[in-house]
């Protein structure tokens, strides 16, 4: 007798064991698919918003307006297009270029310069982070289009008869050229974004020409003195030639990779939709 009762003891025992057991398991996977269900939300909830539009505030400090927008495709991908205009026509760096530059002369020629330009740079975007979909570290290689219009560069020289000439260039120049970026963009909530350029060195080509009428005819003297004024203009791996007529002066400029570039850094904020 005492036998079938220690049996049924461990009956019960067992029974109650499985159960408890069975209904553990039974709550885990639950608890677990709402936090799979939360965590997959949010995913979602990023993956949805694919739009971004950014300002880059740093570059207003120059005066320099960069907007972007970009793409998000998958995890690891998206394309952006950029778009920067220097909004003030002055001449950049005016006291760096006052102190490096030795020449006078050659000062005069720029000291009354304005310069303007736009820019459009397309680039591709690989997120190398896990998370992805537009957050992460990132490399973005780019091809970038600038269009210059310089206007103001002048110089005086003094006819046969004592008086005084002022001369005036102005004129457009382009370059092509092709950088990598490297960065990272962060999530500021769920709109809010913010992309850091943290260096995109780039280079390429450029052209392009300064060109200037005179209402009176230079002397064969005159013409050889502009010659020679803007010949001794040195523009670091920039290529030059000047042609001067009897009414008017043509200065060419043109340069090999890796002349014409630069850098690409800065803070972005962005709005996510």
């Amino acid at each position: 007798m005492l036998i079938i009762n220690q049996l049924k003891l461990k009956y019960y025992f067992l029974a109650a064991l499985i159960y408890f057991t069975s209904n553990i398991n039974a709550q885990q996977p639950d608890s677990l698919k709402n936090i799979s269900k939360k965590v997959d939300s949010v995913k979602l909830e990023y993956q949805a918003k694919s739009n971004i539009i950014k300002l880059n505030f740093t570059s207003i400090a120059v005066s320099n307006l960069q907007l972007q927008y970009e793409r998000i495709i998958n995890r690891k991908f998206s394309v952006t297009v950029s778009y920067s205009k220097l909004v003030k026509e002055t001449l950049p760096f005016y006291d760096f270029i006052e102190k490096t530059v030795d020449d006078d002369e050659q000062f005069d020629l720029i000291k009354n310069a304005a310069l303007s330009y736009y820019s459009i740079t397309p680039e591709i975007r690989f997120y190398l982070s896990k998370k992805g979909y537009g957050k992460g570290f990132y490399l973005a290689p780019f091809y970038r289009h600038t269009q210059y219009s310089i206007k103001g560069i002048s110089y005086e020289i003094e006819n046969e008869f004592d008086e005084t000439i002022t001369a005036a260039l102005s004129g457009n120049l382009s370059s092509n050229s092709f950088g990598l970026l490297i960065g990272s963009q962060f999530n500021l909530g769920k709109y809010i974004v913010l992309d850091w350029w943290i260096l995109g060195p780039h280079a390429g080509r450029g052209k392009g020409s300064l060109f200037g009428t005179f209402s009176q005819p230079f002397s064969s003297e005159e013409k050889n003195e502009i010659t020679n004024l803007l010949n001794d203009v040195e523009i670091p791996f920039v290529d030059s030639s000047v042609d001067v007529t009897d009414d008017s002066v043509k200065m060419d400029l043109s340069g090999p990779f890796p002349s014409w570039g630069g850098i690409r850094a800065g803070l972005s904020l962005g709005f996510r939709f």
